[in-house]
């Protein structure tokens, strides 16, 4: 019994080994397997004839990421295993729908057609004849024969004989009742004369009414005009006093404006002095208050464990920078602009980077013309284990921790 609880044991025990093995494994497979770039780049004289290609590989190429850029087109492709996703695949796959969807009404529409159309056996079918024969004769290019005559005995025929004598008969029945006609319209015309003649009466009676009213308007305002001629003559002197009032109101109004101005001139000009002292005040505390705040900031940056923590930080994010350096870097390539201080300027931004590109790059500068043209070639590899190292050393450092501590709790 106690053998059978030993051997289950050790199963477990060995299970629990393998699991914790393969954990390990894939620990520092993510940290220690590198991911390898490559990128090439070629110009053939303007920026818009540069071609680049470049790859990421992991894991023996297991994952690959491939990026290219060409013709002013971007494209990509990730393959994870056998699983692969590239760029425009979307797009394929709407096209595929469409057209199985185009395929699948093109057949649903050719079967009810064909559902709809009557099949008939044996020869006592005549529409299926008649449309077997139209189909030979416009395959073989021959117009299709119609009847041209109608027989005399049809149904058709008899119809236009009775239109044609029902209008015979309705044409002899108007020609009886012309007379009666004629009387009615002489009659209505009679009447239509005689309201004219009523209405031409009783506008020359309006017009004639007309004309006393406007006269007898036009008396009524000569005399209206006559008394205020009189009344404005005795209104003249009364409004010569008014208007020399009203003189004297708008200067004195005039000068009481003026001293108003004048006083409010003045009481801003004696407050200029004091506006002057309070901003000199509120400069004089923003000066003292950012005084004490360099004073604070010189002594937190002047403390021996800061400045430790500062150094040692420094340290290894260089060693980090100089880890993440790519191994290959070459590069011949010959760029201008057409403002040749720009391409001054590019140039000295990229002397600043000399002692750390190598002896394989060469940059020529061309200040007389617009150009690119060159290659360009960088290689290298990434591990996770730098950044876990940087990570590991920064933790376990007190100098670091303690600064950290400080920096949340500081205050200006």
């Amino acid at each position: 019994m106690l053998h059978i609880l030993l051997l289950i044991l050790k199963i477990i025990g060995i299970i629990i080994a393998v699991i914790l093995g393969i954990l390990v494994l894939l620990v520092c497979v993510v940290l220690f397997v590198p991911v390898r770039y490559d990128m090439k780049a070629v110009s053939k004289g303007t920026f818009a004839k540069t071609c680049m290609k470049a790859k990421v590989t992991w894991l023996l190429h297991l994952v690959r990421v491939n990026l290219c850029y060409e013709d002013k087109v971007f494209s990509w492709q990730v393959r994870v295993g056998w699983k692969k996703i590239q760029s425009g695949q979307e797009e394929k796959k709407t096209i595929e729908a469409e057209v199985k969807t185009y395929d699948e009404e093109v057949d649903e529409d050719w079967e009810e057609e064909l559902q709809q159309e009557p099949v008939s056996f044996g020869s006592g079918s005549e529409e299926a004849g008649k449309r077997h024969r139209e189909v030979l004769e416009e395959e073989k290019g021959k117009p299709v024969k119609e009847p041209e005559e109608k027989r005399e005995g049809s149904v058709e025929g008899l119809e236009e004989k009775q239109k044609v004598w029902g209008a015979s008969g309705r044409d002899v029945r108007n020609s009886s009742k012309e007379p009666e006609r004629l009387v009615d319209e002489l009659e209505r015309e009679m009447e239509r004369v005689l309201e004219a003649e009523k209405d031409m009466e009783e506008e020359e009676s309006a017009d004639c009414k007309e004309r006393q009213e406007d006269w007898e308007a036009d008396q009524q305002e000569w005399k209206i005009v006559s008394e205020d001629s009189g009344e404005e003559r005795e209104t003249d002197y009364e409004g010569t006093e008014e208007e020399g009032t009203g003189i004297w109101q708008k200067a004195a109004g005039i000068c009481q404006s003026i001293y108003q101005k004048i006083a409010n001139l003045y009481r801003k000009i004696a407050g200029i002095p004091e506006k002057i002292g309070s901003t000199v005040e509120g400069l004089i505390q923003k000066v003292q208050g950012l005084l004490e705040k360099k004073d604070k900031i010189i002594e937190f940056l002047s403390d021996e464990i800061h400045q430790t923590a500062f150094m040692k930080a420094r340290d290894e994010v260089l060693f980090l920078l100089r880890r993440l350096k790519p191994g290959t870097i070459q590069a011949d390539i010959r760029y201008g602009f057409d403002d040749p201080s720009l391409t001054g300027k590019v140039l000295a931004g990229l002397s600043m980077c000399y002692p750390f590109l190598g002896d394989d790059v060469d940059i020529h500068p061309d200040f007389e013309k617009r150009v690119f043209d060159g290659q360009l070639k960088i290689a290298g590899r990434l591990r996770a284990s730098y950044f876990l190292k940087l990570l590991w050393k920064l933790v376990w450092s007190k100098e670091v921790r303690m600064t950290y501590r400080h920096v949340r709790n500081f205050e200006l």
